[in-house]
């Protein structure tokens, strides 16, 4: 077993609990004080973060590859997990977003919020993952 399929996997994954824990909570999809709009934006975004994440499952883990598809799996796979996280630092330049409304609630990691260290880490592992891929590993 390949190490960069370990690594991607826990990318995978780990963005399907950690999208889970944060959205799927009286924070987010079930807080009444939420309009019934911005709450169903919220699920259906967390429902396609999940379904990215079994796609690239399924493309790292499936039966019956043929030589050449590797690459291209294996790439798709480490691309998904960062496109689910990278958008944080994009909608933070979007005038009047904040990654937490005040008083704010996030606990902080070194003064960093904490919903910004998987945005920043996840990617990285991706890359990570995908380096091993390509050094064989």
């Amino acid at each position: 077993m390949r190490i960069s399929r370990v690594v991607l996997t826990g990318a995978a994954i780990g963005t399907i609990l950690g999208t889970g824990r944060a959205d799927l909570n009286h924070t987010h999809v079930f807080n009444p004080e939420w309009p019934p709009h911005a709450r169903f934006h919220s699920a259906a975004g967390w429902g396609t973060v999940t379904g990215s994440q079994l796609l690239a499952l399924w493309l790292l883990w499936r039966p019956g590859q043929q030589a050449g598809e590797s690459d291209l799996a294996v790439k798709t796979a480490a691309l998904l997990p960062a496109i689910s996280w990278v958008p944080f630092f994009f909608a933070l330049s979007t005038p009047g977003t904040a990654v937490e409304d005040q008083p704010g609630h996030l606990a902080r990691l070194a003064g960093v919020p904490a919903n910004l260290v998987p945005a920043t880490l996840i990617p990285a592992v991706s890359a990570l993952g995908y380096a091993l891929h390509r050094r064989g590993r």
